[in-house]
């Protein structure tokens, strides 16, 4: 019979209020409650930050508990006035010399979040620390740590982060490859990245599939009240899922989605661009109106659980023109649903979407036009889409399973406590 810990301590200090985490912090939240049901005799003890904490409170379980580690007295001193300097001197400094200005502001950064918790784990008798989103900041020498990487965009496109920001990113990817007992990806495609970059042995990272499908099924409540708010009629729009990062090419796609405007794409198609709001948000929809577009592309920000999948499910088809990733959940939720999917051919997309979904490069806006045209006006291939992807999307959504996977993973890890191949990175040829 398989050992399992009696004590999981899970980080969750860099969740943030909303969907600034985007799939990520999807992820986790599902895992945390399939593995509460499926593992009552363990406790898990999970590390909040303030702004998150009482969000986080319907995790709350007889085995699972938040413990909040970084209070709102640490988090409204010393580390906003440090960001703050930062802002004003880095962009006037060399990259050379920003990377390493950063490097110091990531060691104080660390010493703040972690305070004086440097025995936290053995105080709270752990057993296994698990870090959902790759950093193992409260990592201690004997208790072993399972690390989830989820992409790394930095390293293909640098281009979208501020110098620190890279060096930040790889930091944390770099101690997790060197600390973590096991490390999960979310893809292969992940999983080879980080064999690549991190000279991982690839005994030590193992695949485990985002299996979420079942989050956005076909909505059964009345749309008319979201719709008629937005503007939008049912089966007369596109939706792009995603938040407002650079990486989710949304320049890309308004260029094309005025092509298609011209080339005969119905006029009462519009676009949904759905994300957390701010300031980029401000300038896209900028962007749109200088070309035109304002009345055809709808900003609805964030939209809560239930309102999102009556979006979706009503939309005509989801279109995912992403630069990056590491898997593409969007793209499963809305086969999930019924909803025909066109999407990027790079990256981890089509191993995700597996040939049930109309694929273009999402670097050539003439493409992704023609996808949007296509998928728009064929009915007939709309219908094949959905079936395929109704299919594929059943090979993701027994979350249940991802759950056992993950539990699998922390029996080995725990096996390994007292070994020297606890750490994962291999020799660097």
């Amino acid at each position: 019979m398989q050992k399992l810990p009696r004590t999981v301590v899970v980080d969750l200090t860099p969740v943030l209020p909303g969907g600034e985490n985007g799939g990520a912090k999807i992820f986790v939240l599902e895992l945390l409650a399939q593995l509460s049901q499926l593992d009552q005799q363990t406790r898990f003890i999970l590390l909040t930050q303030h702004t998150s904490h009482d969000e986080l409170a319907f995790l709350d379980r007889p085995n699972m508990e938040r413990l909040m580690v970084i209070g709102a007295t640490a988090a409204q001193s010393m580390r906003p006035r440090l960001v703050r300097l930062a802002l004003k001197v880095l962009p006037h400094l060399p990259n050379r010399v920003r990377r390493r200005v950063s490097a110091l502001g990531h060691r104080i950064n660390s010493a703040i979040k972690r305070g004086s918790s440097t025995t936290l784990l053995g105080d709270l008798q752990a057993d296994l620390l698990y870090c959902p989103f790759t950093a193992p900041l409260y990592a201690q020498p004997g208790v072993p740590t399972v690390c989830t990487i989820h992409d790394l965009q930095y390293k293909t496109h640098p281009g979208f982060f501020e110098p620190e920001d890279v060096a930040n990113r790889d930091r944390a990817f770099m101690t997790a490859c060197k600390q973590a007992t096991m490390l999960a990806a979310v893809s292969n495609y992940s999983r080879n990245s980080a064999i690549l970059h991190g000279h991982v042995d690839p005994e030590h990272i193992r695949t485990i599939y985002l299996r979420l499908a079942e989050r956005v099924q076909k909505a059964e409540d009345d749309p008319v009240p979201l719709l008629s708010r937005l503007g939008l009629t049912t089966g007369h729009y596109l939706i792009y899922p995603a938040n407002f990062w650079r990486h989710k090419n949304h320049e890309m796609l308004f260029t094309a989605f005025g092509m298609a405007c011209a080339n005969g794409l119905a006029t009462d198609i519009k676009m949904v661009c759905t994300g957390a709001p701010g300031a980029r948000q401000i300038w896209l929809e900028q962007a749109a109106a200088a070309m035109g577009l304002a009345d055809r592309i709808v900003f609805p920000g964030f939209i809560p659980t239930h309102e999102f999948r009556m979006l979706m499910t009503h939309s005509r088809a989801v279109i995912f023109p992403s630069l990056y990733e590491g898997f593409g959940l969007p793209v499963i939720e809305a086969m999930a649903a019924g909803i025909p999917v066109a999407c990027s051919n790079i990256t981890s997309l089509p191993e995700i979407a597996d040939g049930a979904a109309l694929l273009f490069d999402p670097r050539i806006p003439s493409q992704i036009a023609n996808a949007i045209i296509t998928i728009s006006a064929d009915s007939a291939l709309s219908a094949q889409l959905s079936q395929a992807g109704s299919v594929r999307a059943a090979e993701f959504a027994d979350s249940r399973r991802m759950a056992l996977e993950y539990l699998d993973l922390f029996d080995q890890a725990i096996r390994h406590r007292t070994k020297s191949s606890d750490y994962i990175q291999a020799k660097t040829p």
